[in-house]
Parts: C-alpha cells; sequence; structure tokens
C-alpha cells in the first residue's frame, strides 16, 4: 500500500507543478538559441545521433534478453545463467515489453502536444496543462508521456533483480540524462519524461511482485 500512496503522490506533485506553475515552459525555454529554436532542434544531425544511438543499444540490449528467454523456453539454456538466473531474464524480458506498451499506449491518449508544436516555439498549438479542458476540434498532441524515456526505462529491472541500489540510482540518473536530449531538441516538457518514470515504477513494482509469487 505504501508503494502505491508513494506513487499517488509523487503523480499530483508533477501534475499540480506544471498544472499551477510555469516550470515545463521556464525549463525548456533554457534550451533556445537566439533564432528561438531548440538547440538540438536547430542541430537536427546531433540531434538525431543522441536520439537514435542510446536507444538502438537499448534494443540491442532488449532483444538480448528476449533471446535468453526464448531459449531457456524451447531448449531450456540460459546463455546469460553466469549473470541472471532463469526467472530474472523472464522478469526483464517481460518488463522490456510491458513498459514500451504501456507508455506508448497512453501516450497516445493525450492531447498535450509536444513544445515544438506549440505556437510559442514556432508551431500552431496552444499549450495544454494536463488538468486542462481540451478544446472542441483539438487534434490530439499525443505526446505525454515521453515514448522515447521507454526504450532506457526497462533497464532498471536489471539493478532491481540484483538489489543493487547504487546501481539503480546511477542508472535512472542515466536514463534522465539520455531522456533530457527530448528537452533540449522540443520533443517533450520535463514533465512528460517523469511522467514515464511513475509509469515505469508502477510496472516494475507490480511485476516484480507477481514474481516473487511464482515458483
Amino acid at each position: 500500500m505504501k508503494f502505491y500512496i508513494r506513487i499517488t503522490f509523487y503523480f499530483f506533485l508533477i501534475a499540480l507543478l506544471t498544472q499551477f506553475t510555469n516550470i515545463d515552459l521556464f525549463i525548456s525555454d533554457l534550451f533556445l538559441n537566439h533564432d528561438h529554436r531548440f538547440y538540438l532542434q536547430a542541430n537536427k544531425a546531433l540531434g538525431l545521433a543522441l536520439h537514435d544511438y542510446p536507444k538502438y543499444v537499448a534494443i540491442l540490449i532488449g532483444f538480448l534478453f528476449w533471446f535468453t528467454a526464448v531459449g531457456i523456453i524451447l531448449f531450456n539454456h540460459n546463455i546469460l545463467k553466469n549473470f541472471f538466473q532463469n526467472k530474472e531474464v523472464f522478469y526483464i524480458s517481460v518488463v522490456a515489453i510491458l513498459i514500451p506498451i504501456i507508455i506508448w499506449y497512453v501516450r497516445d491518449l493525450s492531447a498535450m502536444h509536444c513544445p515544438r508544436e506549440l505556437i510559442r516555439y514556432g508551431g500552431e498549438f496552444e499549450y495544454l496543462r494536463i488538468f486542462d479542458s481540451i478544446p472542441e476540434l483539438w487534434s490530439q498532441g499525443q505526446c505525454s508521456p515521453s515514448a522515447h524515456a521507454s526504450s532506457f526505462l526497462w533497464l532498471l529491472s536489471i539493478p532491481i533483480v540484483k538489489k543493487n541500489n547504487l546501481m539503480l540510482k546511477s542508472l535512472a540518473v542515466l536514463i534522465f540524462i539520455l531522456c533530457f536530449v527530448q528537452v533540449l531538441r522540443g520533443a517533450h516538457f520535463v514533465s512528460h519524461i517523469c511522467y514515464s518514470f511513475l509509469i515505469a515504477n508502477i510496472v516494475l513494482e507490480v511485476t516484480y511482485i507477481v514474481f516473487k509469487k511464482l515458483k
């Protein structure tokens, strides 16, 4: 129960901050150049490199765990047995699928647009806060939570199964930095990344509880 109370608290903390302050806008404004464009929006090549290459690495790691899980199921052979037990491989493989699917699903329901699509930053849409009424004939923005973050957040399952809190905290900071590239590209607000962390935390915790009960 404490976990759900904590998650609810963090959700409303972020939601109320973004609803009643301009913290998202303030942070994003810090990364505008003299042409009023985001730094990595102007430098598309660097922006794509910082966006794509880390994501490809995370996907390859995911495929390694999925391939290992299939090997365990079909051949009872764990190629990662020196590092991970079968149950750990299955847990990591499952959350590596669940976290992206759930975050992408929630994102597709979102009415909020990405920063670079807003009038404030040269786009066509108004800035919409999480508790605002959706205007009539509004085009769904599908921008919150951050789908890009879902490429990395499942990696937190690795220090979780190893019960390594230092690695967990360090990896969480690294993931946040990798996701912050999207703020510099004008593709997300910081709150979008925070919502992805919250969703991932729920999936990681609930799935871990389920796997603990399995023999």
